[in-house]
């Protein structure tokens, strides 16, 4: 059967012929269609592969060839739907029925989907969970000793540590790949191993090195006709070129070439991948507002696929870019979106994501956060600088051949001289690194004399019930603008259910102390919603709404955020006639609740979290202190006078008839 499906895949259209004109679809076998669904597959004909994986599970009960066709399905939905969340439920349907094999073929299809769970979960820029697939993977394939499927684990594992900055991880693993290929003369493999290598080259500033090993990967995908990872190839050739200022221009021509490619392929991920790398061609050329469309044209790509990891890398380029061009609101936005799933992400975009984000809070003045952050990048860039470390001395051990002739004694000689110097480099770094964390250090000296101020403040922001709450904020009637703006867990009671009422409380505290001083006037917490008077215009607090959930979630514990978060914003001059009663600010509790009621039913039920804004468009919009006030507000909503706002999209005046 594999003998079979690896014809398929290195002769797919003449195998199709065959099967096809040679014999009735009525006597094909399930084995039959599931070699015709791996043809379609390198063919990238998605309809017609999903068609025989169909044909195939409908001829037989053999748990071996179901698992097959389960696994075959999820390459599909993965490769050519580019739905990778729908392929791990069909790896998951092929794990059931091969978990308790015992058979060898079996235990070796079962390495397979592991393989591709691994995959899978690298693809959603999740690698913790890829990594222990990828080892289970290698154990079970060392442990059979089968040497084809040890050498995907060592590949994946390359890939994966590779991803995750673990230099010296992912050359051993390479290495050990190289080996294996070599020895079964796997030309499908050695090519990956040399764009690999090339990467992992790129990694540690050996451009020369890497190239070298990468086009070697493009002759051999070009000779095994291999366009897709062709286009990935020229991709890594061209952002190899980008890393060095004067090579950068050679970069356009093989950029170019793989978004012309990607188009052909219709591969979207592809072709968001080289759109990123014209966009950071164009930051180095100094054409920054073609490099904001590209970034934009990209990061929508790649929103649209779900793919976390080129998602967080294209919004944190575009960032910086905003923030150069001193956009500091957009730019908060962006890593507000990059922050949830960040702390999975690879070593190198943690850094990058918090180095950014502390020169961001810097300039907005927010020193606490910026030092925070800038602690956390310099231990991920310590970690960096150890890995790069590490493989340079495995580099300089091993080499890539097992005996140096005298012309690879020198080169060894040369590199050894390359990472003295980059030691010593290393090195200055360091100390840079001391100094200016000392440095900081006085300005934390300075800023922590302003917090112990800052949080003896704190504690008078900070209303136990509502009754306080209302008096602290009837008093800045007068003030130019003021919002009540509200945040809560969607399921706030499973929070205190798990963690209890005080921990809900002691967030609340934590977020506060978090705050400039000087916006929030007053806060307190009824019916688990926490409500903030803010003395900022509508438009600032806008801007601040996404910034504030994010730091909210980021307090809570992870099993609550990832349920979602409930944000409100509600302009008191525009709402409600001065002087404000208790009355009439506590009916603002009825508006937040009847706010995300038709928000949850009308417009975005599958959004995590909701951003609300509440307006009106005319005095007296309605009557506040009406014991009929939910449906007041209905009718003013069907009026047109009262306006909601949800994720940045404006409820029609119809959806107060919809609600049950």
């Amino acid at each position: 059967m594999q003998d079979r499906l690896s014809d398929a895949s290195v002769n797919p259209e003449r195998v199709i012929n065959k099967l096809l004109t040679q014999q009735a679809n009525e006597t094909l076998t399930a084995e039959d269609w599931l070699v015709i669904s791996e043809a379609q597959l390198r063919l990238r004909n998605k309809d017609a592969a999903m068609d025989a994986i169909t044909q195939a599970l409908n001829k037989t009960d053999d748990p071996y060839l179901q698992a097959q066709a389960f696994l075959l399905k999820a390459q599909v939905y993965g490769i050519l739907y580019r739905d990778t969340v729908i392929a791990i439920t069909q790896l998951e349907r092929a794990e059931i029925l091969l978990r308790n094999a015992e058979d060898r073929a079996s235990l070796a299809l079962y390495s397979d989907v592991l393989q591709n769970f691994a995959q899978a979960y690298n693809q959603l820029g999740n690698i913790p969970k890829a990594i222990p697939y990828a080892e289970q993977s290698l154990a079970l394939a060392t442990k059979q000793q089968q040497p084809d499927a040890e050498l995907k684990a060592h590949i994946t594992l390359g890939r994966l540590m590779l991803q995750n900055n673990a230099f010296s991880q992912a050359y051993q693993h390479l290495n050990l790949a190289l080996v294996l290929a070599t020895q079964l003369q796997d030309n499908d493999a050695l090519a990956s191993i040399h764009l690999r290598l090339g990467m992992a080259y790129r990694k540690i500033e050996y451009h020369t090195q890497a190239l070298e090993h990468l086009l070697q990967a493009k002759t051999r995908y070009q000779q095994l006709n291999r366009p897709s990872s062709y286009t990935y190839t020229l991709i890594y050739i061209a952002e190899t070129y980008l890393e060095d200022d004067k090579t950068a221009g050679e970069a356009a021509s093989y950029l170019n070439e793989a978004l012309s490619l990607a188009r052909e392929q219709e591969d979207l991920l592809r072709v968001g991948i080289a759109t990123l790398g014209l966009g950071r061609l164009a930051v180095l050329q100094q054409n920054e507002e073609l490099a904001l469309t590209r970034f934009n044209d990209a990061l929508q790509l790649f929103r649209q696929q779900q793919v976390q990891t080129y998602f967080q890398e294209t919004a944190i380029a575009l960032a910086e870019l905003l923030l150069k061009r001193q956009q500091l609101e957009p730019a908060s936005l962006l890593l507000s979106d990059a922050m949830p799933h960040i702390e999975q992400s690879a070593t190198y975009l943690r850094y990058r994501f918090h180095d950014l984000m502390a020169k961001l809070l810097a300039a907005k003045g927010e020193w606490a956060s910026a030092y925070s952050n800038m602690q956390q990048a310099n231990v991920l860039r310590f970690e960096q600088q150890a890995e790069k470390s590490k493989l340079q001395l495995d580099v300089l051990n091993q080499g890539l051949q097992q005996a140096l002739s005298s012309s690879q004694l020198q080169t060894e000689r040369d590199r050894t001289d390359l990472i003295n110097r980059q030691q010593q480099h290393n090195m200055y770094w360091l100390v840079s690194a001391v100094i200016s964390m000392l440095l900081v250090a006085l300005v934390l000296a300075l800023w922590l004399t302003r917090r112990a101020l800052q949080i003896a403040k704190t504690q008078h922001l900070y209303e136990p019930d509502w009754q306080s709450f209302c008096q602290r904020v009837q008093p800045h009637a007068n003030k130019a603008a003021i919002s009540l703006v509200c945040l809560t867990p969607r399921n706030s009671q499973l929070m205190k259910f798990h963690f209890g009422e005080q921990q809900l409380q002691q967030k609340v505290r934590q977020f506060l102390q978090q705050q400039p001083p000087g916006i929030i006037l007053t806060s307190g917490v009824y019916d688990d919603v926490l409500w903030l008077a803010v003395t900022e215009t509508d438009k600032v607090v806008k801007s601040l709404l996404p910034v504030l959930l994010a730091q909210f979630g980021q307090l809570l514990p992870p099993s609550i955020t990832n349920m979602g978060i409930i944000s409100l914003q509600l302009p008191l001059l525009q709402l409600q006639h001065k002087p404000w009663s208790t009355a009439e600010l506590m009916s603002l509790r009825e508006a937040f609740w009847l706010s995300a009621a038709l928000c949850n039913h009308k417009n975005d039920k599958n959004s995590l979290h909701y951003i609300m804004e509440l307006h009106s468009t005319q005095h007296d919009a309605c009557e506040w202190r009406s014991s009929m006030l939910r449906q007041d507000l209905l009718n003013a909503i069907r009026l047109g006078s009262i306006e909601l706002t949800c994720n940045d999209v404006l409820l029609d005046s119809t959806a107060a008839d919809d609600l049950p």
